[in-house]
């Protein structure tokens, strides 16, 4: 692919890929965009997966995030099936699996990442992970009424999963071996709020007892928890995170650490190639940050394609560390940073009314906020922090 016209060259088919192609055009790149991706199916949004989709109440049309006719009209070429496999950075050029090499003027790094799973899930035929379409269309059919289905890990996928297993009246059981579900986000005290919530809908948790043995010679039929228990499963669902997809990149002379290292605006060592989403992880001030969730990601698109098209403002980037999840039909939202021992105040709502807005507290000073099923009122008190004020309780 050689051509005298500047063309832009993005791996990747997920989110991060196609709003970087978004917002290119949207600041006026002139150039060609390639997309590259390693799946033989038009790009769609992850996020419903592990919700509508996988109760088969969501199509593949209803989660595209491009058809062919906005591809078309957005300029953007699309290769299904193209998997990048090397980079020469001297020469600008890509290797792809079974194909021709690629040349670029720009490249955008947004190859996401897999599951992880673990060597002693590996080869059971009723083991699942979620990450890909496929994925879901797999799961959505072993799970079956009155199944026991274990869930190993309760991250965000395990917990939407769960809701998603609960309601399908499946036996639910969710094995974590930290202390509570979500402490890396939210730390203990949040974490066990949303543990009880989860178990006022019928699932049942093992925190701070991890997996230790698997019974079963093809399917998995009990797992061994660390305290001795043994609990019989019909499914198993793992999701205890994931590993980034930069093994391509290890001979490159990029930056890598638990993903490809960029600033803030997504700008890696070469300044010819940049990164986006899952792939990366971003190093400022000394501090490693990995990308996880949907709205840092597009935010670092729209970074990206103005550095690209020469109108980066440099404006500071304020790292609030939103995210926002449904289960059981409401909607979990979550901004800042939990310190220890937290001081945790209701401003509406309660727990028991599985409604409220929780604010965070380090004396008097409000570092996060936690709101379930009340958007609104999380607005009200998450956006002070989500601009960068320091914020204290409302007197």
């Amino acid at each position: 692919m050689a051509s005298d016209i500047e063309h832009a060259v993005i791996v990747g088919g997920g989110l991060a890929a196609v709003r970087t192609a978004q917002a290119l055009r949207d600041h006026a790149y002139a150039g060609k965009i390639f997309m590259l991706s390693d799946e033989n199916e038009l790009p769609y949004d992850r996020p419903p997966l592990s919700k509508n989709y996988l109760l088969g109440k969501s199509t593949d049309e209803n989660i595209r995030l491009m058809t062919v006719e906005a591809l078309a009209e957005l300029k953007v070429e699309l290769l299904l099936g193209h998997k990048a496999i090397g980079l020469d950075r001297a020469a600008q050029k890509l290797t792809v699996q079974g194909g021709d090499a690629i040349t670029y003027d720009q490249l955008v790094i947004a190859t996401g990442a897999r599951p992880i799973l673990p060597t002693m899930f590996q080869g059971k035929k009723n083991v699942h992970v979620l990450r890909s379409a496929d994925d879901a269309r797999r799961l959505n059919k072993a799970l079956q009424a009155k199944s026991r289905v274990g869930i190993v890990g309760a991250g965000f996928i395990g917990l939407e999963i769960a809701s998603v297993a609960i309601s399908l009246d499946c036996e639910v059981t969710v094995i974590e071996a930290a202390e509570a579900p979500l402490i890396r986000s939210m730390g203990v005290e949040l974490g066990k709020i949303i543990q009880q919530w989860h178990e006022t809908k019928g699932i049942r948790f093992r925190c701070g007892s991890p997996v230790s043995q698997v019974h079963g010679d093809d399917a998995l039929n009990a797992l061994e928890l660390s305290s001795g228990e043994s609990l019989p499963v019909d499914i198993v669902i793992v999701g205890v995170g994931q590993k980034t997809n930069i093994d391509w990149l290890a001979e490159t002379g990029l930056g890598l650490h638990h993903g490809l290292i960029c600033d803030v605006h997504g700008r890696t060592n070469d300044p010819l190639i940049f990164g986006v989403g899952d792939a990366t992880c971003c190093h400022m001030d000394g501090v490693c940050s990995p990308t996880f969730h949907w709205t840092i990601t597009t935010d670092q698109a729209t970074r990206v394609a103005k550095v690209i098209c020469g109108k980066s403002d440099e404006v500071p980037v304020i790292d609030d560390h939103y995210f926002w999840s449904d289960q059981h039909g409401s909607r979990l939202q979550f901004v800042g940073k939990v310190g220890a021992n937290p001081r945790i105040v209701y401003v509406t709502g309660s727990p028991a009314e599985e409604k409220f807005v929780a604010l965070c507290c380090n004396g008097e000073e409000v570092t996060a906020v936690l709101s379930l099923a009340n958007p609104r009122e999380f607005l009200r008190y998450a956006m002070p922090l989500r601009r960068g004020e320091r914020t204290l309780l409302p007197t």
